[in-house]
C-alpha cells in the first residue's frame, strides 16, 4: 500500500476519545504481519516451542501469554533498582541468576503467544500490537540488566547506551512503517539470540558473584583504549546499535529512493539529545528519573510508531512530547533553578511520562477491541 501522507505536527484529525481514525482501525483490522525471517537458532528452538505452548492452559489469551513474560521483565528491573539504583553497587548473584531467568522466561513467553493465538484460533492484529509493545518497554529491564551487570554507573555513556538501544528500536518501527515488513536480524544473528546471549550473560555473572568474583571491580579495571571495561562494552553497544541502524537506513532510504521518510526520526533525535544537554551532576543525582523519563517517552513515541504503521496512518514529524523532556534537559543545568527543584522536576517528567504511554496505549487497545470484537485478556466463548 502507498506510505501515508506526511505532516509537521497535526496528524490526521479523529476523535477526543479515539487514538485511530476510523479508517486506520480498519486497516489495523486487515492488518498482515511480515516478519524478516528465522535465523539457525530460531529453526533450532522452534520444535521446542512448538512442544512448550501444549503447557500453556487452552483457556489462556495470547495477549495475557504476553503479559506474563513483561511481568519477568518488570521482576528483573525492580530487582536491579532496589540492589544497585545508580547502576554502580554490588548487586547479590542471586539477583544476576533471577534476571537471567526472567530474560529468558520473558523472551519464551513473547515466542509462545502467537503459537498460543493459532494454538487456540484468536489471532488477532492486537497481538502484534500488544507483543511489540511490551517489547519496546521491556528494552528498560533489558539495559538496567546490562548496565547493572557492568556497574556502569549513573554516568553519561551509560544514558547513551539506553538511547541507542531504543532508538534502534523505533527505527525498526520506522522501517515497517515505510517498506511493511519488520526487520527482526542481521545475517545469523536476530532478537532471538540477543536475548538469549543476556540471559546467559547474566547468569555468569551471578555464578562469578557467587565465587567471590566483584563484578564491579571486574568492570572498574582498564580495557581498552583508556576505556574501562564496562565503558568499553557500552560503547561496543552503542556501535552494534549503529551499526543496525545504518542496515535500516540502507534498506528503507538508499535501495527505495524514500529520502522523504527521515523525516520521520527528527523527534527521536531530537529526543537523543538529553544524553548530551543534560548537566553531568544532574545526571549523576537523578540518574534513575532521567533514565525512566527519557526511556518511557522513547516507549510512547515508538508505541505511537507501531500503532500508526499498522493503522497506516499518518505520523507526525515533530512529536510535542519531545519537547517537555528535552526542555527540562536543557534547563536543568540553569543557575536560577536549586537542585530540589530539579530532583522533583524530573521526578514530575517521570510521573506524567509513564501516565502518558499508560493512558495512550490503553485507549488504543480498547478502541481496537471494539472494532474487532474481541477482549484484550479473554479468549471469546465459540458458539455452538
Amino acid at each position: 500500500p502507498p506510505a501515508p501522507p506526511h505532516c509537521l505536527i497535526f496528524e490526521t484529525s479523529k476523535t477526543s476519545k479515539d487514538v485511530l481514525t476510523v479508517e486506520g482501525a480498519t486497516h489495523i483490522a486487515l492488518h498482515k504481519y511480515v516478519a524478516g525471517g528465522n535465523t539457525s537458532f530460531d529453526n533450532f528452538m522452534n520444535p521446542y516451542w512448538n512442544s512448550w505452548v501444549n503447557m500453556l492452559p487452552i483457556w489462556m489469551a495470547p495477549n495475557l501469554v504476553t503479559t506474563c513474560g513483561g511481568f519477568f521483565c518488570l521482576l528483573s528491573f525492580l530487582l536491579f533498582v532496589y540492589y544497585s539504583p545508580t547502576l554502580s553497587s554490588s548487586v547479590p548473584w542471586w539477583v544476576f541468576l533471577t534476571s537471567g531467568l526472567c530474560t529468558w522466561s520473558y523472551y519464551t513467553l513473547d515466542c509462545l503467544d502467537g503459537k498460543q493465538a493459532r494454538r487456540t484460533g484468536s489471532s488477532s492484529p492486537l497481538g502484534q500490537l500488544f507483543d511489540h509493545g511490551v517489547d519496546c518497554i521491556g528494552n528498560l529491564a533489558h539495559f538496567t540488566a546490562i548496565g547493572s551487570c557492568l556497574a556502569s554507573g549513573p554516568t553519561r555513556i551509560t544514558l547513551a547506551g539506553q538511547v541507542a538501544l531504543q532508538f534502534s528500536f523505533f527505527v525498526a518501527q520506522w522501517q515497517e512503517y515505510h517498506t511493511r515488513e519488520l526487520p527482526h536480524k542481521f545475517g545469523e544473528v536476530g532478537v532471538t539470540e540477543c536475548n538469549h546471549i543476556q540471559a546467559a550473560t547474566t547468569i555468569v555473572f551471578g555464578v562469578l558473584e557467587y565465587m567471590g568474583k566483584s563484578h564491579v571491580e571486574m568492570c572498574s579495571s582498564e580495557a581498552y583504549f583508556g576505556l574501562t571495561w564496562a565503558e568499553f562494552v557500552i560503547a561496543a553497544w552503542i556501535l552494534q546499535c549503529f551499526i543496525l541502524i545504518c542496515v535500516s537506513l540502507n534498506m528503507t532510504v538508499v535501495r527505495t529512493g524514500n529520502y522523504r521518510s527521515l523525516q520521520h526520526l527528527t523527534s527521536p533525535l531530537i529526543a537523543c539529545l538529553v544524553v548530551y544537554l543534560i548537566p553531568t551532576g544532574v545526571l549523576a543525582s537523578n540518574f534513575r528519573m532521567v533514565s525512566l523519563a527519557s526511556g518511557l517517552l522513547f516507549s510512547f513515541i515508538t508505541n505511537k510508531m507501531i500503532v500508526y504503521s499498522m493503522a497506516q496512518m499518518t505520523f507526525a514529524t515533530l512529536q510535542p512530547d519531545v519537547v517537555p523532556l528535552v526542555a527540562l534537559a536543557w534547563g536543568s543545568g540553569s543557575e536560577r533553578v536549586t537542585g530540589y527543584f530539579v530532583e522533583k522536576a524530573w521526578v514530575a517528567m517521570f510521573v506524567w511520562q509513564f501516565v502518558r504511554v499508560i493512558y495512550w496505549s490503553s485507549r488504543a487497545i480498547n478502541q481496537l477491541c471494539a472494532k474487532l470484537g474481541i477482549k484484550c485478556f479473554r479468549i471469546p466463548v465459540k458458539k455452538e
